[in-house]
C-alpha cells in the first residue's frame, strides 16, 4: 500500500475514535482526532502526485473517505442532538446519491469546485460543533450552526450538480 493510499485509510479508520470520543463525551479529544484525520485529505493527493503514484484505488478511496469521515462524524453529532437531524440526512442522502451516481456513470464523474468546497465546509462546521460543545462558554454555538447551515446548503447545491453533469455525461458520450 502506497503512503497517500494508506493516509485515505486512516482518514476513514479515524473515524472509530472520533466517534467514540462524541460518544463518551469527550468533544475536545473528538476535535482533535477529527482534525488530524480531516488534515490527511489536504496530503494524500499532493502526496501521490508529488511522487508518481497517483492510483485509480487512491482516486476511488479518498472521496469515500471524506464521506466515510463526515458522515459518521455528523451521524454521532446528530445522535448526541448536537447537529440537527435535518442536516444530517440531506447530507447522508445527498453522498448516498453521488456514490450511486458515481457507480452508474459510464464515464467518470469527477470532484469538481463545489464538491471540494462542499467537503471543506462540511468539516469546518463539524469542527465547530465539537469547538462548541468543548467549549461552551465561548459561545461559538450560534457560528457553529450557521456554518451547518450552509455546508447543508453547499451540499444539497453540489449533489443536484453532480446529478445533472453525470446526466449531462450520459446523454452525450465523448
Amino acid at each position: 500500500m502506497t503512503v497517500p493510499n494508506a493516509l485515505t485509510a486512516a482518514r476513514a479508520l479515524l473515524v472509530i475514535p472520533v466517534i467514540w470520543l462524541i460518544a463518551i463525551g469527550d468533544a475536545s479529544a473528538a476535535l482533535v482526532v477529527f482534525l488530524a484525520a480531516a488534515a490527511t485529505d489536504a496530503v494524500d493527493g499532493p502526496l501521490a502526485r508529488r511522487r508518481g503514484g497517483a492510483t485509480a484505488i487512491g482516486a476511488t478511496l479518498d472521496p469515500l473517505a471524506d464521506k466515510i469521515l463526515v458522515v459518521g462524524t455528523l451521524a454521532a453529532l446528530g445522535l448526541r442532538g448536537i447537529a440537527p437531524a435535518w442536516a444530517v440526512g440531506l447530507i447522508l442522502a445527498r453522498e448516498l446519491v453521488a456514490i450511486e451516481v458515481r457507480a452508474r456513470s459510464p464515464r467518470t464523474v469527477g470532484a469538481t469546485a463545489d464538491g471540494k468546497a462542499k467537503t471543506v465546509l462540511q468539516v469546518a462546521a463539524i469542527a465547530l460543533l465539537l469547538a462548541a460543545v468543548a467549549w461552551p462558554a465561548a459561545g461559538l454555538a450560534p457560528a457553529a450552526d450557521a456554518l451547518m447551515v450552509a455546508a447543508t446548503a453547499l451540499t444539497v447545491l453540489s449533489g443536484v450538480r453532480l446529478v445533472l453533469r453525470a446526466k449531462q455525461t450520459t446523454a452525450h458520450p465523448a
